[in-house]
Parts: structure tokens; C-alpha cells; sequence
């Protein structure tokens, strides 16, 4: 019995140590991307061809599946700086992003923000891509406004180097700016008052898939995953005669 407990013990201390031994999980950046300064950038479809036959009469719809499941999502976004305390009106706010891998398998996000490299249809007139769409949340006691960052980040799997892998531990980090633009509100405008905000930062990607057909484009898409980041606390300044 004696040698029996003291051969567990010894198991025991040795294993602990070996666990003690090992390195942690590297951490590694593996892509930038500075997104300022850049304007929208929608998919205009300039591969569409219309058939002679259509004599101008072009139709186009878009549409959105509701209750599609949504793909395990292995990643965190983390809002690590911006440039100044204050977000005054029409005046761009740089913010500085991580995305993390935390998941236990490598994934991968868009990245490139030529839409003109996805659009690339099959022998069926029909091709698939991801988009990412960001915006700024800022939220106060009297309620909550979002402004969307009109930069957009395209990937699809036919199209080579769109697409970033992130390996478990590793990241990537982006640099986007964010301004109190009126005309680039989403919702709650009205609500968005002088004094303290906390902003924060979503980050959405769906799945799309376009076809083209005789007359027109047709297409729909799906969102695949939603991450919003930790918020920091900001000093939103109205400007006299803004609303």
C-alpha cells in the first residue's frame, strides 16, 4: 500500500510538472488591414450581360433568408484603441479592432474589399461570397444609435487570397473610421444627444449567392455570424444647430 500511494504521488508531481512545462498557446498577427479613408464599396454586378431580347427591361431582386442557422463562430472582437476620448459631428474617430481566433480549429474571414474579385459566376451564371459589414454602436441612456462603416470585406472560395485564415490563438487587426455622419445613421439618429456614450463595434457576415439570368440579377443572403466588441467610454459632442 505504502509503495502503491507513494508511485501515485510521484505520478502525480511529475505530470503536474510537465503541464507547468508547457508553453501557452502562441499568439500571432497574421494580417493588417487599414480601412480609413476608404469610401462604399458595393458589388455593382459588371459582369451582368442582358440578353438583346430583354430591350432594356432589366428586373433585380435581393433577398434575405430568415431563420437560416447560423455557423459556429470560433472568434472575438476586441475594440483596442481610438485615437481621441471625444466623437464630435462629422468629424472621423479612428478606431483600432482585433479579431481573435478563440475557437479550437483554424477559420477564415473576408478580406479583400474589390468586389470586382468575387464576382465571378459559374457555368450556371450563378456565384457565391462572403461579406462582412461594419458598424459603429453608440449607446446612451436615452437610446441607442448605429452608424455604418461603409467600407465592405469580400471573400468567396473561387477566388484566391480573399479569403484570411486564422489559425486558433493567432488574430488580425483592422483600423476603421467611424464619424457622426447624419446621412450614415442606421437607426436611432434622433436619439443621439451631447454627454457620455459608450461605443462599441459589430462586426456581420452572411452568405450570398447571386445568379444572373436573362433580364436580370437575382440574389440572397443569410447571416452567418454577429460579433459585437467590449465598448469604451466616449464624450459625444453636438455641434451648435445639429440635430
Amino acid at each position: 500500500m505504502y509503495y502503491a500511494c507513494r508511485f501515485r504521488l510521484t505520478f502525480l508531481l511529475v505530470t503536474t510538472t510537465l503541464l507547468l512545462a508547457l508553453p501557452a498557446a502562441a499568439q500571432e498577427e497574421v494580417g493588417y488591414v487599414d480601412l480609413t479613408g476608404m469610401g462604399a464599396n458595393p458589388l455593382r454586378y459588371k459582369k451582368f450581360i442582358p440578353d438583346n431580347s430583354c430591350n432594356g427591361m432589366i428586373d433585380g431582386w435581393w433577398g434575405t433568408a430568415i431563420g437560416s442557422p447560423a455557423r459556429s463562430c470560433p472568434f472575438e472582437l476586441l475594440l483596442l484603441s481610438v485615437d481621441t476620448s471625444e466623437l464630435t459631428d462629422d468629424i472621423a474617430v479612428f478606431v483600432l479592432l482585433r479579431l481573435q481566433n478563440v475557437g479550437h480549429e483554424a477559420a477564415s474571414v473576408p478580406w479583400i474589399t474589390d468586389p470586382d474579385q468575387i464576382e465571378l459566376p459559374d457555368g450556371n451564371g450563378n456565384f457565391d461570397f462572403v461579406e462582412a459589414d461594419l458598424r459603429a454602436k453608440i449607446a446612451q441612456d436615452g437610446g441607442t444609435t448605429y452608424f455604418r462603416i461603409p467600407v465592405r470585406l469580400y471573400g468567396a472560395k473561387d477566388a484566391p487570397g480573399s479569403l484570411k485564415e486564422i489559425r486558433p490563438g493567432d488574430y488580425v487587426e483592422l483600423r476603421v473610421g467611424v464619424v457622426l455622419d447624419r446621412s450614415a445613421a442606421m437607426l436611432g439618429c434622433q436619439s443621439l444627444r451631447a454627454g457620455q456614450g459608450k461605443l462599441s463595434v459589430t462586426w456581420t457576415e452572411s452568405d450570398n449567392r447571386v445568379s444572373y439570368e436573362k433580364c436580370g440579377t437575382h440574389g440572397g443572403s443569410s447571416t452567418a455570424t454577429e460579433l459585437t466588441s467590449n465598448s469604451v467610454l466616449m464624450s459625444v459632442v453636438r455641434r451648435a444647430g445639429s440635430q
